[in-house]
């Protein structure tokens, strides 16, 4: 099972193994705007600081060997594994072979059309992110009878830092700072919801963000990002179509999207 497992990812993607040196830590206001893949590694050292620093990645780029693609830039869309080939996770026996389940897989997609080449989209799952609200959410599956007063109740007694009755504190933890280096430019909070039973049949615990974008070079977009209760874990970002300000391009014309 292993092996066909491993043919299996093989076949539908290029396997880039990237083992970074000191060099490699440059901060992310240094690093080339088409660097995608260092540009990576920063913002999930930058925004999952507690991640083991002996968890390697994988690079995973299916439209390397896809050959409808037109565009000039074709690794602006990738997925990035964190694998335990030396620890293992949570303390177990460490693995051998890349093809076991990886600690974080992050989808990342840089918008390469623009000069700054802003991350416009990013999902990120796995034990290390969002282990302990999965968990958690399969044992409140056991209980439909529960309300929602119930189940916020259980999620403090579980130890999660950001449940629906601290908005207050998720608001101050907000990653703004940390972000900006990545999305070229501010995120500026319109709201925070939260979702004690996810937004879908068998979804985690969420919070979910509505945002603005303001870009350095002076464009705006709604964006949606979404949180675990649990340490706050960013889980996802997406740029919307965007609004042109007054006095450029006029119109609502939506931004090409990312590949």
């Amino acid at each position: 099972m292993l092996a066909s497992r491993q043919n299996r990812r093989s076949r539908s993607a290029l396997i880039l193994v990237a083992l970074f040196t000191q060099a490699a830590q440059a901060a992310a206001t240094d690093t080339r705007p088409d660097d995608y893949v260092l540009r990576a590694r920063q913002f999930l050292r930058t925004l999952y600081p507690g991640l083991d620093g002996r968890l390697r990645p994988v690079i995973i780029g299916n439209r390397l060997r896809d050959t409808t693609v037109r565009q000039p830039d074709v690794m602006n869309v990738f997925t990035m594994e964190l694998h335990d080939f030396e620890i293992g996770i949570s303390g177990g026996a460490p693995t051998t072979c890349w093809s076991s389940e990886p600690a974080l897989t992050a989808r990342f997609g840089f918008d390469w059309q623009t000069e700054n080449k802003e991350l416009a989209y990013i999902t990120v799952w796995g034990p290390a992110i969002n282990g302990a609200v999965e968990n958690f959410a399969k044992e409140v599956d056991k209980h439909p009878e529960w309300p929602d007063a119930k189940v916020a109740a259980a999620m403090d007694e579980a130890g999660a830092k950001f449940g629906p009755d601290h908005k207050a504190q998720f608001l101050r933890a907000f990653p703004r700072e940390q972000l900006k280096p990545f999305v070229g430019g501010d995120l500026e909070v319109n709201s925070a919801e939260f979702y004690v039973r996810g937004t879908c049949k068998g979804c985690s615990p969420v919070w979910v963000v509505q945002a603005k974008w303001h870009s350095l070079d002076g464009r705006e977009s709604d964006c949606t990002l979404a949180f675990e209760p649990f340490q706050g874990n960013l889980q996802m970002i997406s740029l919307m179509p965007l609004i042109p300000k007054a006095g450029g391009q006029q119109g609502n014309e939506p931004k090409p999207k990312v590949p």
